[in-house]
């Protein structure tokens, strides 16, 4: 079969360009609710009085909650980096922390009266005192966020070091050191969070935008206290994610007034919450430092990274992510890196595409071109000098030789299964023309306007988690795919149907998938970790293997052969040699079966090899050096993501990642004053890329296929928004020679550069 490595059409293609396609903001069911939150207006604040009864007694309102009337639990559990440390979300609570934060919901017959009655809730804050910046709120004496000790997240930070970087420092000939700052962002994706409750007896049904739905009723159950099989959650088509489709409180508090009430209740983001309160992107403040000898060898690298996480969600697992750049994506003994995570009262962060990654490569890759430029070695050049080979990071493995490498570790030498970085460095370079740009750097092409070159290079985990499959073939021919993965526009069901139907040599559309639904499907972990195609890909397959293996057994038993001498057509069991056939229909006949089903289970990890992705952008701009204006030309995205599964799919992760990244690199930036209430609520403020932005983006796969994966796959969706931001700073540098440490590249930034220089 050719399936795997095609691009057929996806399987919700047509449903959703003709309007046909369900999400959970569609659904309406009799009696239906409204619900509307009402928000703080402050940073900090304690609650002194809040009277609701003017809100109750408006026509068409049905309940008012707040903290007197939910449980007092932590809804947003902390991770595992946090040690201990308080600061989980309560549900409501009677002390806010940042602008925005939850103080009431109201449910009403129809939206606008719950938008009322919510204005006629009356509240007497004690406003209380606040910190916004996370470098400040590590200083003695400031405004504990969570009461404690300290502000950072865990009471410590988290340390990732190989080898003694002191030894490594004292070792260089020169040492290059730079402070990078990054901003928050929102995902902004086009479906905002939704959900719709409903209680049946003493079961919840939740319609919810996610990306976990086992994740989201095992939150529920225990947010609840009720046993986790008394929830049934529901994902239908979702309108994009990047990471971040949950994270909020809106599930928890829909199905308490739906308790309540013994009605459907929904709830939806209005289009500002949803830009200001979905979750942002982590800004960070790195500190780092590179030292080399003469030759270009890296004798240590070490960085210091300061996270702003809002009160909430206390982002260890981004933070590690972020650490992930500077021990691994260059050959280098002496390592090491300080994440700092901490509470302040600005905006809440949360997962987005790529975690801490992004932030981590702008910093790392910027400074490897000054490093570059310091040496006299043309950046191209350096870095495939000096980028991580197959055979892993320089040093002995520590770690006990028995047990599953992680995929993101830190010590040496454990190779990976497969690295193509070299590959896209070399191959991505000839696509784009570097040499032949090399030693053009500021030429003027018209008036003003300045043209340079730029790249960078990333390194990302390819996600191992534990995943369920079901397949079933019937006597027909017909496949049934069951899976608990969200498909959160990536096309994940149409690549997992891929696999299942590579595997069962039978056509694409004679497989139909069933996905994210807790009632019918098996366990999935959540779309995040650049986890699907390799972890539920992995099960998908397996499961398609073991009906294989169940027809091969079956008709063994009838026809008198061994198992070894028999294989599967995708219609028939026959011989290898093909002299001897037994048809589907038939064998289940025989068998008095009207289908064979094979289960999977899997977690798949290895104890010797690394499973990592990796990408270099080349990027050509443009920069007007009288506006301060970038734009961006053409952009080549060479991809080590293992086999494509649906080149295609995979192709147009690339573009949106990239473009995703030019506005993360230009444009967006959400934006706080000093009271703490957001500058940035509108699209009007909040500039994402338009079309106009959108360069000539050529993706490019390089030819690696890992010998873990399902057939040769790795990952693809994260590892697509990581260099691009960098690759952009390094090619404005090369037409102007101002080296931007602060994103985004806005034109006051680029023209006080210029100005600094030319003062020079």
């Amino acid at each position: 079969m050719n399936i795997v490595g095609g691009s057929p059409v996806r399987v919700d293609a047509r449903p959703k360009v003709t309007g046909q396609a369900a999400y959970a903001g569609d659904l309406r069911l009799p009696g239906m609710l409204h619900a509307v939150v009402l928000r703080s207006p402050f940073p900090h604040a304690r609650l002194r009085t809040i009277e609701t009864q003017a809100a109750r007694e408006l026509p068409g309102v049905r309940t008012v909650l707040t903290f007197r009337d939910v449980p007092e639990v932590v809804f947003e559990p902390l991770d595992e980096a946090t040690d201990g440390a308080t600061g989980g979300a309560l549900l409501l609570g009677d002390i806010v922390r940042h602008v925005g934060d939850e103080v009431a919901v109201v449910a009403a017959d129809d939206l606008a009266t719950a938008r009322e009655a919510a204005a006629l809730i009356e509240i007497e804050y004690e406003p209380l005192p606040y910190v916004l910046d996370a470098e400040l709120a590590l200083k003695s004496g400031a405004p504990l966020i969570h009461g404690g000790q300290t502000n950072l997240v865990g009471n410590k930070p988290i340390v990732l070091e190989r080898g003694n970087v002191g030894e490594g420092l004292q070792q260089a000939e020169l040492t290059f050191k730079e402070k990078y700052c990054t901003q928050y962002t929102s995902g902004s994706p086009m479906e905002p969070r939704v959900v719709v409750t409903r209680w049946e007896n003493e079961t919840l049904t939740v319609w919810k935008a996610g990306r976990g739905v086992f994740l989201d009723r095992e939150q529920l159950a225990r947010t609840l206290a009720i046993p986790a099989e008394q929830v049934h959650v529901i994902t239908p088509v979702v309108g994009a994610s990047y990471g971040n489709k949950d994270e909020s409180r809106a599930a928890a508090l829909t199905a308490i007034l739906s308790r309540e009430l013994r009605r459907p209740v929904r709830l939806e983001f209005t289009r500002e919450e949803e830009l200001v309160f979905g979750r942002l992107r982590h800004p960070a403040t790195i500190e780092l430092t590179i030292g080399v000898q003469r030759d270009g060898s890296i004798t240590a690298i070490d960085n210091l990274t300061t996270m702003n996480t809002g009160p909430y969600v206390p982002g260890a697992y981004v933070i590690r992510r972020s650490g992930h750049a500077s021990t691994y994506l260059y050959r280098c003994p002496n390592v090491r890196f300080e994440g700092n995570v901490v509470y302040t009262n600005s905006y809440v962060a949360g997962s987005y595409r790529g975690l801490g990654a992004p932030q981590a490569h702008f910093a790392l890759e910027s400074l490897i071109d000054t490093v570059a430029e310091g040496l006299g070695i043309d950046p191209l050049e350096y870095r495939i000098r000096n980028v991580v080979g197959p055979e892993g990071q320089p040093g002995q493995r520590q770690s006990d030789p028995n047990v599953p490498i992680p995929p993101q570790p830190v010590e040496g030498g454990i190779p990976f299964s497969s690295n193509g970085l070299r590959q896209c460095l070399e191959e991505g370079s000839l696509r784009f023309g570097w040499r032949a740009h090399v030693g053009s750097s500021g030429v003027r092409v018209d008036g003003p306007r300045k043209r340079g070159i730029g790249c960078a290079a990333a390194i990302y985990q390819t996600g191992q988690l534990p995943a369920e499959a079901v397949v079933r073939l019937s006597s027909t021919g017909c496949v049934q795919l069951l899976m608990g993965t969200v498909d959160v526009g990536q096309g994940s069901n149409t690549v997992l149907a891929q696999i299942v139907a590579e595997a069962l040599k039978v056509p694409f559309d004679a497989v139909d998938g069933s996905f994210a639904d807790t009632d019918e499907t098996p366990f999935s972990h959540g779309t995040f970790g650049s986890s699907t195609t390799f972890s539920s890909g992995s099960a998908a397959k397996a499961a398609a293997d073991a009906v294989v293996s169940q027809l091969k057994a079956f008709a063994s038993r009838l026809l008198g052969l061994p198992e070894e001498k028999l294989e599967w057509d995708g219609s028939a069991v026959r011989q290898v040699t093909g002299d001897q056939l037994i048809s589907l229909s038939e064998l289940l006949s025989s068998l008095g079966l009207a289908q064979v089903e094979g289960k999977a289970q899997v977690q798949i990890s290895n104890t010797t090899h690394i499973v990592n992705a990796f990408a270099t952008h080349f990027v050509e701009v443009e920069v007007d050096i009288e506006l301060g204006t970038v734009q961006v030309m053409r952009i080549v995205a060479a991809h080590d993501c293992g086999y494509p599964i649906h080149r295609n799919a995979v192709e147009s992760q690339i573009r949106g990642g990239v473009i995703q990244a030019i506005g993360y690199a230009l444009q967006e930036q959400m934006l706080i004053n000093p009271s703490g209430r957001p500058y940035t609520g509108s699209f009007v403020n909040f500039r994402l890329p338009r079309t106009t932005d959108v360069p000539v983006i050529e993706p490019m796969i390089v030819d690696i296929v890992d010998p873990i994966g399902p057939y040769g796959a790795k990952a693809v969706g994260e590892p697509a928004v990581i260099p691009t931001a960098a690759a952009i700073a390094n090619a404005v540098y090369d037409a102007t020679g101002v080296r931007i440490t602060e994103l985004p590249i806005t034109p006051a930034r680029l023209l006080a550069g210029i100005l600094r220089m030319e003062e020079e």
